[in-house]
């Protein structure tokens, strides 16, 4: 659940920092390769071409900086109890036999 926090914490401010900052990579370049000059769309007085630019990098950086957390956290450390039977086992308090001894 944290993993998901850290992941929409920093595509959020990701993509607001590259509202402010437009020339981060690899948005900028992504959007430089598939540069289309007869593109005006506006959304919200902000270009389409930098909103795309916002969401790869926001994509991009979060995905790596939730799998260095991921990676730094470690697996969980928590174990989880199960019941055992063992067949042969009478004295067992999981045993299904019902030898009463």
């Amino acid at each position: 659940m944290l993993g998901l926090i850290v992941f929409v914490a920093s595509f959020l401010s990701l993509c607001i920092g590259t509202l402010i900052f437009p020339s981060l990579p690899p948005g900028s370049v992504v959007i430089g390769f598939f540069e289309n000059t007869e593109t005006t769309i506006l959304i919200a007085g902000i270009s389409g071409d930098l909103l795309i630019s916002a969401m790869i990098n926001g994509l991009f950086w979060s995905l790596i900086i939730t799998l260095v957390y991921l990676f730094w956290r470690g697996p969980d450390k928590r174990k989880t109890d199960m019941p055992v039977w063992i067949p042969g086992y009478a004295k067992s308090h999981n045993s299904k036999d019902s030898n009463s001894s």
